[in-house]
Parts: structure tokens; C-alpha cells; sequence
């Protein structure tokens, strides 16, 4: 039987547009430089934690596209090897 792992979520708090490089999050638990954020289609990479639940971020990673998302997405976390 193949090994299952639950990953973290939390939710965009605000739009996102295609080039935007700070997002905000619900809840920053669980994140540290390096963490992977999946939304929609898109991956991001963490870069830096910043206040009031706002996250630098790496968009459009590993062969995805940034993209526009709405505010209340869905936000699933987990390591780089966890989204393959």
C-alpha cells in the first residue's frame, strides 16, 4: 500500500495578480524559507516570513505559472518532494 501524507492548508486573505511577490495568508504556522505553497495550479517556494501574515514568495516554480488567484484560495503546504 502506498504511503499517504495529509498536508497543511490555509487561505489566501487577499487577490493575488500575476507578478505579486508578497502574499497574504490566514495562518503563517508551519512555514519557513524553502516550504512549497501550492495554489490553484501554481507552485511557489517561500522566501522570507514577514508580518502580519505576509509572505515573500518565489512564484511559478518548477515548470508552473504564476498566475492570478482570488482571495480565500486554498494555500496546501508541504516540502518540494511532497508536490510530485
Amino acid at each position: 500500500m502506498p504511503a499517504t501524507v495529509t498536508l497543511s492548508t490555509t487561505t489566501l486573505q487577499a487577490p493575488l495578480n500575476g507578478s505579486d511577490s508578497v502574499i497574504t495568508v490566514a495562518s503563517t504556522s508551519g512555514l519557513t524559507p524553502g516550504t512549497r505553497l501550492w495554489v490553484d495550479t501554481e507552485l511557489m517556494t517561500v522566501a522570507r516570513l514577514g508580518v502580519n501574515n505576509q509572505v515573500n514568495v518565489q512564484r511559478g516554480v518548477d515548470g508552473s505559472s504564476a498566475s492570478a488567484h482570488v482571495s480565500g484560495a486554498t494555500v496546501t503546504i508541504g516540502r518540494a518532494d511532497q508536490f510530485y
